[in-house]
Formats: structure tokens, C-alpha cells, sequence
């Protein structure tokens, strides 16, 4: 029996609010699918009800400053409205944008529960640790990436509990020097693999943002020049590493089977491959069809860890993860839901609003070029990520407020590198962003050490080329 499933069993008692609250999210993610097809005026009042419902049921549970953002929402939803400031037609937009980003948050729980159980995973990551330094490094580095392509923060937790059973420390002042080392070492390279993740990843949230925000641009447009970032990304920290701690000869590790790592690179290369072919075959948005696909994806994968039962058992087995796992899978992401759907309803209702005629005369008075004005954006979504203000309303803010300036010559693919590069530094600087809090519990730092100073010259040197790059480019 797994964890997840015995934890429910005991949880007997509260089984109708979860499995309710469950139910809620699905019907949500379906009104989102039937809004991709045309049909959102229909879908639009369905989902509200259950986005309300769900939120109403685990209101308890949910972080005040979650609960603050709900409110906020609400408050400003009925106001706009009841004051005829917004119409119905922007009303259902912002309905269904926050919808839109709670179906992305259940699609991928159902992706991140396969991996979660998945020997695979556990495979791959204990062959990642026990590699010589120079190359554990690197290996630990795209190995953490493409865990975070399914797991998200998860990739941090299986990972980093895997470093933490490798370092021995010794008796020793030497032991414990090199062990403390090692361990800075590997946790800095799973952290910058996942701070990668936003570059291109269709499973970020950073990518959910800027495509939502930025619908002239496709994702299969944008991915090769988000795939080259990643990879100078990783290679850089990579190059780093080896000037910080020159390679010297060790013994090599007990298990270098590189590849067994080839399955995880394939699994992670289907996910955008069939939602491009769905999206083809469709000719609705490749995110879109990314989203509808990845549930299959993971019941499929979920089916496989049971393939060597009798197919009759197999399909029980699945049936049984899929309604005693998911409700728990679903309803634990309700802060999540909470900060997504609001932040997207924000975003969208509170265009009407802006006058960007006055905000573009403003930039033309103040002469700030397309490059400051990238560098601006930039350094304010860095700013408030250091002032604990959460980038995903920062964000979406910016962004709605950008594409309504009716001078806007900076290319969407520019703007996006932008603030995937910035959203990729802040997840490993910032001490309030709950990747570095989660990796540095692996650790003898504070999160605040771990990426200032640990991280911190990595961090300047990719903020220095990109401010450079606009600047001559731009």
C-alpha cells in the first residue's frame, strides 16, 4: 500500500470533502477545455461555481495570504461589475482565465503523482549522485531539470533527500570540510537545474503566464531559443563549478550506467511531441493540447509501474490510485489554486481599467528605450521577489499592462527571455521563494545564504549578460 493511499484510509472520516472538492477541480479543468473550443460563455459560470466551491471547502486549510488574494478578487470582481466598469464578456475573460491556470495546476498534479511513484525516477537519481564530482555536477544539473519538468518542487525533495543520504561527514575537521563541500556542490546543481525550468519548460508556471498573456506567440515558436537558454544556463553553472573546485582524481563512482538516464530524457521529450500532434490534429493552442494530453500521459505511466501484474489487476490497481490518490493529489494544491485562479482573475479584469495611452506618453517623456524598459521590468519582478511580494501577480500584471501599449515595438520572443531569465534568477536568489527555502533545508545554511552567497555571483553574472544583451541588441 503507498503512503499517499494509507494516508486516506485514515483520513476515512473527511473522504466526502476531498473526493467533493476533487470533483470541483475537475469540473473546472473540463469548463477550461470546453472555453479552448469556442464555448466559454457556456463554461464560464460552471466554472466559477466550482472554483468558488472548491475554495469555500478547503477555505480552512488555505494560507491567509492565499486567502487574502481570494478575497481581493471576489471584492474587486463584484465591485467592477455591480459599478459597470467591466461588461460580461470581460468578466467571463477573467473567469476563465483563472479556470485556464487551475487547469494547468490539476493537469500536471496528475503527471507529478506518476513520477512521485515511478522507479524510474528513484533509478535515475541515485545514478546522478554517485558520479565523480566534475561530471556529478553537470549530471546533477540536467537531471534536476528534467525531474522538475514532471515534478516540479518534487524534484527538489527526491533529489535532495538523495544528497543528503550520500554526504558522510566523518569524524575528522578534513571529513567534514570535504563532505560539506560535496554537499554544496551537488545542492547548488539541483537547484540551478530546476531555477532552469522556466526558460522553456511547458509544465512552468512561467510559461503558463507569458503565453497566456502573450497569445501571438506559440510555445513551439518560442521553445528552441527557451532550449538554448537552458542548456547555456546549466553549461555556465557548469563552468563555474569547475573554476570554484578544479577537478583532482578520485575514484570513480560505483554506478555510472549513464544510460539508464535515456528513458527519463525520452519521457520528458514525449509531453510537448504528442501535444504538438494533438495540437495539429486539433488546431487549438500546442499549451492547450500539452495540458489535455499530460492527464493521459500520467494514468498511462501510473498503469505502467503495474505491468507486471495480470491486465485484469493492472486496471484495478490504476483505478484504485486514481480514486483513492488524486482526491488527496488534487486538494493539496489548494493554495495553489487559491494564488493561480485569483492572480489570473486580477490580471484580466483589471485591463479595462489601465489607460495605456498615458503610460506609453509617460515612457516616451521619461525617453526610456525598449531595452531600459526591459531592464526595468526586470529588475521590478526581481525586487518584489526580494520584498516577498509573490512574482506570479507581479507578473501577470506587468505583462497585461505591456501589451496594451499601443507603440510596443519590443518583439514578444524578447520579452519573454526576459522574464523567464529573471523568474529563473529570483527562484534561486530570493530567500522568500519556496525553491530555495526547500533546498536549503538539505543543507547547513539558511536559504538566505544559500542564495546570496552560495549562488549569489552565478546569479549576477546571468543578470550582467542579460541587462548587457538588451542593451547592445535591443
Amino acid at each position: 500500500m503507498s503512503t499517499t493511499t494509507a494516508t486516506i484510509e485514515k483520513q476515512s472520516g473527511t473522504l466526502w470533502p476531498l473526493n467533493l472538492s476533487a470533483l470541483c477541480l475537475v469540473a473546472v479543468s473540463l469548463s477550461a477545455v470546453v472555453s479552448e473550443f469556442g464555448a466559454s460563455q457556456r463554461a464560464s459560470p460552471l466554472a466559477a461555481a466550482s472554483i468558488l466551491l472548491f475554495l469555500a471547502l478547503q477555505w480552512r486549510q488555505i494560507h491567509r495570504t492565499f486567502q487574502f488574494f481570494v478575497v481581493l478578487a471576489i471584492g474587486l470582481g463584484l465591485t467592477l461589475w455591480f459599478n459597470h466598469d467591466i461588461t460580461w464578456q470581460e468578466l467571463a475573460a477573467a473567469i476563465d482565465r483563472g479556470a485556464f491556470f487551475t487547469f494547468f495546476l490539476t493537469s500536471l498534479a496528475v503527471l507529478r503523482e506518476a513520477a512521485g511513484s515511478s522507479p524510474l525516477v528513484r533509478r535515475c537519481g541515485i545514478i546522478m549522485v554517485n558520479q565523480p564530482p566534475g561530471r556529478r555536477y553537470l549530471l546533477m544539473s540536467f537531471g534536476s531539470h528534467l525531474f522538475s519538468v514532471m515534478l516540479n518542487l518534487g524534484a527538489l525533495n527526491v533529489l535532495g533527500t538523495m544528497v543528503k543520504r550520500a554526504i558522510h561527514y566523518g569524524d575528522t575537521d578534513e571529513q567534514h570540510r570535504i563532505a560539506g563541500i560535496r554537499s554544496r556542490r551537488m545542492l547548488t546543481a539541483v537547484l540551478r537545474g530546476f531555477s532552469s525550468i522556466p526558460l522553456w519548460s511547458p509544465t512552468s508556471v512561467t510559461m503558463l503566464l507569458v503565453l497566456s498573456a502573450i497569445p501571438s506567440l506559440q510555445w513551439e515558436h518560442y521553445a528552441p531559443v527557451g532550449l538554448l537558454l537552458a542548456a547555456v544556463f546549466i553549461l555556465w553553472g557548469a563552468v563555474l563549478d569547475r573554476i570554484s573546485y578544479p577537478q583532482r582524481k578520485v575514484t570513480p563512482g560505483a554506478n555510472h550506467r549513464l544510460y539508464y538516464l535515456l528513458p527519463l530524457v525520452l519521457l520528458v521529450a514525449l509531453i510537448p511531441a504528442t501535444a504538438i500532434v494533438v495540437s495539429v490534429l486539433t488546431g487549438l493552442q500546442m499549451f492547450s493540447a500539452l495540458l489535455m494530453c499530460v492527464p493521459f500521459i500520467g494514468v498511462v505511466w501510473i498503469t505502467f509501474q503495474y505491468r507486471r501484474a495480470s491486465p485484469r489487476v493492472t486496471a484495478a490497481l490504476t483505478a484504485r490510485r486514481i480514486t483513492r490518490s488524486f482526491p488527496l493529489t488534487f486538494t493539496n494544491q489548494r493554495n495553489e489554486v487559491a494564488l493561480f485562479a485569483s492572480s489570473g482573475f486580477i490580471g484580466v479584469i483589471l485591463i479595462p481599467l489601465i489607460d495605456p495611452v498615458w503610460i506609453n506618453n509617460w515612457i516616451e517623456h521619461a525617453n526610456i528605450g525598449d531595452a531600459w524598459l526591459m531592464i526595468i521590468i526586470s529588475l521590478a519582478i526581481l525586487l518584489s521577489s526580494l520584498l516577498a511580494i509573490n512574482p506570479i501577480i507581479t507578473v501577470t500584471l506587468i505583462l497585461g499592462v505591456l501589451q496594451q501599449l499601443p507603440d510596443l515595438t519590443i518583439p514578444p520572443t524578447v520579452q519573454v527571455v526576459v522574464i523567464s531569465l529573471t523568474w529563473a534568477v529570483f527562484a534561486g536568489l530570493s530567500p522568500f521563494t519556496a525553491a530555495l527555502r526547500f533546498i536549503s533545508s538539505f543543507s547547513n545554511v539558511s536559504p538566505a545564504v544559500f542564495g546570496f552567497v552560495w549562488n549569489g555571483i552565478f546569479n549576477l553574472t546571468v543578470l550582467i549578460s542579460l541587462y548587457a544583451a538588451l542593451l547592445i541588441f535591443l
